[in-house]
Parts: structure tokens; C-alpha cells; sequence
């Protein structure tokens, strides 16, 4: 317990001297940056990088820490800033038109850190004050000098290296209570963009650096006294007598609780992660009365002999180890079952259901046929490799077939079977009903008169009007596939006796 409390003291301490930006033991800042000015007025526009000349500039700042979201900024800068355009009437003498200008402004303001106390911080800026102006203009020979108003506006962010150094990048748009400073006051002709007076805008990069400022008593703000050392003043600090082992604190001085348990964080065994007092602060997600850093199993809940974890299938393996959670299995089968009982888990075995050989990755031949039955397609009679298991078609059969497919006629350019073309098609029928595993090609042919795309329209509706008709005696849809290919098959010769050939029907067995 003594070496715990030593732990969170050393690293609270650590944490107590990191600190960021400006803060009431150093309110004041000084800056410098640089970068570069772009215009808009009565001429157009170069905001945001839109068009060239963008001229260098250089600036400075002076900010006091008022509070941990804002502090007061005096600041300025300086440069030129130039455009170059056509005007928009005809003018040979002064068709083109531009400026460059020597300025100088000085601002008084706020900046409103969007964040605080962090490293890396969003800002947003308002101030108000002068310009001094010296403009060149092409198109008149003498100079324009002269100040104004000025009113200030931008962002930025910035990043704290520690407490006292630190970078910014920044945006200020600069509005003049000047309209001519760029040799056109507003003019109807000329007017384009900015419709009352011109601004500039003048995009930086700086370096600040944060200065030890009194100790608040001196300086009108609030006594740095810190009696417990840590890191709060007496006077805002509503825990003044934080010991040690308490650190680190919050902003009111008390003990901090990251995590918002009600639990301060010298207590917390989990100080990041919200949970109960009765685990000291460390969550439980599942409910099942063990800490989630010593849960094998978080997120469901298990009881505290199987260190968290369920068991689902009740088969004496934790989910987390079980490869089939939901069904039981034996442990040699990482929780997996064999159904079948042939040493093969079901997860791997093809045939789950029925015992079979590793060879055939857990099914059996059961035709003897030496295919296995996962790849036999007539598994329980036995056949030839060739037809994936299936007998072998016989010749007599093969020349049935090429008969019955003579046999077939149709109307004169038509895909109207004739009624004494139906004894043949029985006949096919018979044939498929013996060779119920066989898969049936019918194809359509024409001979060569006429149109080739016709022809081939036409053979595809032949061949599919004897599909519909084996279909409808009783054949498997899933087993017929129809094909028509025109004239492009010729069996004979395209003349008067080799044309009567070519017009035909062929059907093929497969598996």
C-alpha cells in the first residue's frame, strides 16, 4: 500500500508541473510572427490565396492572462500590400490598373481560447484600433499617405510546448475605415467586391513566449500561495489541505476523479475507467462480479471457476476456447462435434451425417465404385469416373436417342412441333426416366436458307418448344438447357439433300 501511494505521488507531482500557455504565474506573453498579406477592395480580390502579388508582413503582440478562456492582446503588424488588374472600362491610358502600399497597424483586443489548459488550442481574436497607410498607384503619379481606423478579426490555433514556449498559426483580417488607399474609392464601374471600405488580411506564423508576472498579489490578481503544493492557489483552493498521496488535484484543489466515479483518484484502482466503489473503482461491463482486467471474458458474463468466460453448449470448454460455442464437442475437436463418428469433425467432413473414410474427407463409396460419394452423382449406383460416378451411356441407348431426335418435325418456319413427332418425343422421355442422374443438351439447327439471324432466332424457338414439351411429360426443368445455333452446325452439305439434314434437333447426355 506504501509503495502504491509513493507510485500516484510521483506521478501526480509530474502532472501538477505540466502546465500550458499562459496562466496567473505567468500573464504575460510576448509574440512574433510572420507571413504574408493578401488584399480586397474596390480592384477585386486575392483572399485565400485566390491571385498573386502576395507581399511579406511581420508582426508582434503583447497578450495578458485574465482567465483560462481569455486574455487582453495588444498587437500589430506591418508590410505591403499590392494588387494588379484590368479595369473593366476602356480606358487605353489606364486599362490596367495597380498598387502597392506600405502599412502598419496596431490593435487592441481580446483572444478567446476555445479550450483550456490543454496543449493544443483554437482561438478566436476581436480588436480595434489604427492604421497608417503610404500607397503607390499606377495610374497616379503622386503618393497617398495618410491613417484611419481599424478594426481586427481572426482565428488561429496554437500549440504550447510547455509552459513557457509556445507556436501559433493565425489569420487576421484587417477592416480599414480607409476606402482609397488602394486608388479607387468606391466607383459603380469599378467596384467588384468589397462594397464599403478596403481590409487586407495578413496570415502568420509566430512564436510565443509566456514571462513570470509578479506573484499575483503584486500584480492585482490572486495570491500564488500554495500552501499543500498543489499546484492550486490558497485563495481559489477549496481543498487547502491536500496531502501528498492525493495528488494529482482538479481545478478546485481537491482530489481528482478522472473518471468520475465518485472515487478520487489516489483511491481508484481503475482511475480512467468508471465503476463501483465495492471493486475500487474498476468496471465490471458484464455483471458477473469480476473486474474487467481480470475477466478472460468482459463482455458476457461467466462464472468466477471459469475466470469470466460462458460455456455455452454446457460441453466443459470456455467460449473463448471453444471453436463451436453454440454446439457441444469433445476437447480433441477444439469443442466441434463429430456427428457421424468417423473421426472427422463435422466442420470438416463433407458427408456430416453419414460415417466415411478420411481419403473421401469423411464420406463414404457407398455404390463400391471407388468415386467417393461427395463427388459421385450417382452415389448408389456404381459408374465410371468419366461420368462423375454415373454409368456409362450404352451405345444402343445413344443410338436411341439419335432416332427419337430424326423423328422431330415442325410447321414450315415455324417452332410448332407436329403431332407425329410425338411418338419420338415419348420415346426421349423413357430414356430420361432410366438415367434420372443425366442432364439432357438439346440443340437446334437449321440449314443455310435465309436470313443467318432468323435463322438462329428460329432454331433457339425449336429448341425450346422441345424443352417445354419433355417438361411438361414429367422432366426436371434443372436438367434441360436449350441452345440454338442456326446455320452455324451444318452436317451435310447446304444443298437440296444435305439441307434436310442440317434442319434438326440433337440431344446430348451428360453429368
Amino acid at each position: 500500500m506504501i509503495k502504491r501511494k509513493l507510485l500516484v505521488t510521483i506521478i501526480a507531482l509530474l502532472s501538477v508541473n505540466q502546465a500550458f500557455s499562459q496562466s496567473a504565474e505567468r500573464r504575460l506573453g510576448i509574440e512574433i510572427n510572420g507571413g504574408i498579406n493578401e488584399y480586397q477592395g474596390d480592384l477585386g480580390s486575392a483572399l485565400f490565396f485566390a491571385r498573386k502579388p502576395n507581399y511579406q508582413g511581420i508582426g508582434a503582440s503583447i497578450s495578458y492572462y485574465l482567465t483560462p478562456n481569455i486574455d487582453l492582446s495588444f498587437f500589430g503588424s506591418g508590410g505591403d500590400v499590392g494588387y494588379f488588374t484590368a479595369l473593366p472600362y476602356v480606358d487605353p491610358e489606364f486599362k490596367y490598373v495597380q498598387f502597392r502600399t506600405n502599412l502598419a497597424t496596431v490593435n487592441g483586443g481580446i483572444r478567446f481560447k476555445l479550450l483550456k489548459d490543454k496543449p493544443f488550442t483554437p482561438y478566436i481574436m476581436l480588436g480595434l484600433g489604427g492604421v497608417y497607410l503610404h500607397s503607390n498607384v499606377s495610374r497616379d503619379p503622386n503618393s497617398y499617405t495618410g491613417a484611419a481606423g481599424n478594426a481586427a478579426v481572426g482565428f488561429g490555433f496554437q500549440y504550447s510546448v510547455n509552459e513557457k514556449f509556445g507556436i501559433r498559426l493565425q489569420s487576421m483580417y484587417n477592416y480599414t475605415f480607409n476606402d482609397i488607399w488602394d486608388g479607387e474609392p468606391y466607383a459603380y464601374l469599378t467596384h467588384t467586391r468589397n462594397k464599403n471600405n478596403d481590409l487586407f488580411a495578413f496570415h502568420s506564423l509566430g512564436f510565443f513566449y509566456n514571462l513570470p508576472y509578479g506573484d499575483g498579489a503584486m500584480s492585482g490578481g490572486v495570491s500564488q500561495k500554495d500552501k499543500d503544493k498543489d499546484g492550486v492557489p490558497d485563495a481559489l483552493d477549496k481543498c487547502p489541505k491536500t496531502q501528498p498521496w492525493q495528488l494529482p488535484v482538479n481545478e478546485d484543489g481537491c482530489p481528482k476523479d478522472s473518471d468520475l466515479d465518485s472515487i478520487p483518484d489516489y483511491q481508484d484502482s481503475c482511475p480512467f475507467n468508471f465503476g463501483p466503489r465495492k471493486f475500487n473503482g474498476c468496471p465490471d461491463k458484464d455483471n458477473d462480479g469480476i473486474i474487467d482486467i481480470k475477466d478472460r471474458c468482459p463482455e458476457k458474463a461467466g462464472p468466477v471457476e471459469f475466470q469470466g468466460c460462458p460455456d455455452t453448449d454446457g460441453d466443459g470448454i470456455l467460449d473463448i476456447d471453444d471453436a463451436c460455442p453454440a454446439v457441444k464437442g469433445p476437447k480433441e475437436y477444439n469443442g466441434c462435434p463429430d456427428s457421424d463418428g468417423d473421426g472427422i469433425e463435422d466442420k470438416k467432413d463433407k458427408c456430416p451425417n453419414v460415417a466415411g473414410s478420411k481419403d473421401g474427407e469423411g464420406c463414404p463409396d457407398t455404390d463400391g465404385d471407388g468415386i467417393y460419394d461427395n463427388r459421385d452423382v450417382c452415389p448408389s449406383v456404381a459408374g465410371i469416373a468419366a461420368n462423375k460416378g454415373c454409368p456409362e451411356i450404352q451405345q444402343d441407348v445413344v443410338r436411341k436417342i439419335a432416332l427419337a431426335a430424326k423423328g422431330i418435325n415442325f410447321e414450315t418456319k415455324s417452332d410448332v412441333i407436329n403431332p407425329e413427332s410425338y411418338v419420338a418425343l415419348d420415346a426421349l422421355v423413357k430414356i430420361l426416366n432410366e438415367y434420372l442422374e443425366a442432364n439432357v443438351a438439346i440443340d437446334g439447327h437449321t440449314d443455310n436458307v435465309g436470313d443467318p439471324a432468323k435463322n438462329k432466332e428460329l432454331s433457339q424457338k425449336r429448341a425450346n418448344a422441345v424443352m417445354a414439351y419433355l417438361i411438361n411429360k414429367g422432366i426436371a426443368a434443372m436438367r434441360l438447357t436449350a441452345t440454338g445455333y442456326g446455320d452455324t452446325q451444318p452436317v451435310a452439305e447446304n444443298k437440296k439433300t444435305g439441307q434436310v439434314l442440317n434442319r434438326r434437333v440433337d440431344f446430348k447426355l451428360t453429368y
